[in-house]
């Protein structure tokens, strides 16, 4: 691989002439500048950009953290999105992803900890918000600098970057009610308690109670007893769901009892191809990619201040398809 001082050699320069040469130092000439950087890309030399930030105790990486979640988490196309989106912006910045996945809690922090120790890594973007996450207490605690997708407690003051959760919940709710004239709609959560669920729930409570239907919810998670819940509920006849997936899980057991298809579903983050179900299925787009890009440009702000109203915080909008 070609180094800095391969590049000096044919130059015919100093290591420390060619270095300041190629980050464009103003006490080198304009043309000796030129020359050497103009050598340096016909030579395909790439700088080492992993041994300058390791001199100033930094990686160039950006460690992304994934919730402790069922093993298919990674597999959904909303946080391959997010992914697509940080990296872009990662790549502008001579930077690399370097990701966190475990079962639990305590190897989740465990891995974190070691992106910290040994990876010297010290900017992180979380694809969640948690109240009292441990991940999140322990880079305030190193005064790392952090981004979360989603918004975390306020009494903490965090970086993050969200959709309005409350406002697509009425969103949401209001095109299942009024366009496809459900009447008696149920909400379908998981069993995680996240705060964008209670905040998409909480809109569509406030949908329902002006349509005056009764707002049924349902937490996802022990079939037999998401089963009986169904079978109490025969008048169902719409589904509102956290995510695409929740709404085609609800609509995969109310099948088991009652024979339906082209039954409506709103739910939210578009993850599933068109024709994989045979649902009436409107998937609420939150633009995971942008997201990504926010959430990157949002954690670099230190370096590359921003000019918005509302500073450590990113709103991106959402579209009902």
């Amino acid at each position: 691989m070609l180094t800095i001082r391969d590049i000096a050699a044919k130059a015919g320069v100093s290591v420390s002439t060619a270095s300041r040469a190629l980050n464009n130092n103003p006490r080198i000439s304009q043309a000796t500048r030129e020359r050497i950087q103009k050598l340096a890309a016909a030579e395909g030399y790439l700088p080492n950009y992993n041994a300058k930030n390791l001199t100033a105790g930094e990686a160039n990486a950006v460690g992304v953290v994934f919730p402790t979640t069922a093993h298919t988490v990674p597999e959904n196309p909303f946080y391959i999105d997010l992914l697509r989106g940080i990296n872009a912006q990662l790549v502008q910045r001579h930077y690399v992803l370097s990701v966190a996945i475990s079962a639990t809690a305590d190897e989740l922090l465990k891995n974190v900890q070691s992106m910290v120790a040994q990876g010297k890594i010290k900017r992180f973007i979380l694809f969640y918000a948690h109240e009292d996450d441990p991940i999140a207490d322990y880079l305030r605690q190193q005064h790392l600098r952090f981004v979360t997708i989603g918004q975390p407690d306020q009494q903490h003051n965090d970086l993050f970057v969200d959709n309005d959760n409350l406002q697509a919940g009425i969103g949401g709710a209001t095109f299942l009610l009024d366009q496809l004239h459900v009447k008696h709609p149920v909400f379908v959560e998981s069993d995680h308690d996240w705060a964008y669920e209670h905040q998409r729930r909480e809109g569509y409570a406030r949908v329902a109670a002006r349509f005056n239907v009764n707002p049924l919810t349902c937490k996802l998670g022990e079939l037999n007893r998401v089963r009986a819940f169904i079978k109490r509920h025969p008048e169902i006849d719409g589904i509102m769901a956290t995510d695409d997936f929740n709404g085609i899980e609800f609509y995969r057991l109310l099948r088991e009892t009652v024979a339906v298809n082209h039954f409506p579903i709103v739910s939210f983050n578009r993850s599933l191809p068109a024709g994989l179900t045979d649902a009436d299925l409107h998937s609420v787009d939150l633009f995971p990619e942008k997201m990504g890009n926010a959430a990157t440009v949002l954690l670099f702000s230190d370096r590359e201040p921003l000019a918005t109203p509302t500073p450590g915080q990113i709103r991106i909008p959402y579209a009902i398809g």
